[in-house]
């Protein structure tokens, strides 16, 4: 063989591997935006149902009706940039009968593409305890 050829295939090794390395570190990227989307949404769903459960706690001790339970867990949910609507959310009775209901969609989207991979559903039926 000659020098040439030998050379040239050393350097077709080294774009093969070159591109598989760049291959896996793409895959990478996509697996730990994915995973930080999932992260991301499941704590902001944990304190919005803290959140939740509180407000209830306070409303029923004040007497306070629930439409002002409604606008608080409306405000609370944008404020942590949840995909709640105001359909999603349904208070029911009154002092220590109290009740929420929230249920809503969340999607995890493709980095790159932005397309939705993923709907996480959160279902929350609170009561007073």
């Amino acid at each position: 063989m000659r020098l040439k050829d030998v050379m040239g295939w050393k350097q077709v090794k080294a774009g093969r591997r070159y591109v598989a390395m760049f291959a896996w570190l793409f895959l990478a990227f996509m697996y730990a935006s994915l995973i930080s989307q999932w992260l991301t949404v499941s704590k902001r769903d944990h304190a919005f149902a803290e959140y939740t459960d509180s407000v209830m706690q306070v409303a029923a001790n004040e007497q306070r009706p629930a439409k002002d339970v409604r606008a608080l867990v409306l405000i609370k949910a944008e404020d942590l940039s949840l995909p709640v609507h105001g359909n999603d959310v349904q208070i029911t009775g009154k002092g220590q009968t109290l009740r929420a209901a929230v249920h809503y969609n969340a999607d995890i989207s493709m980095p790159i593409l932005n397309q939705p991979v993923y709907r996480m559903r959160f279902d929350h039926d609170l009561a007073l305890r």
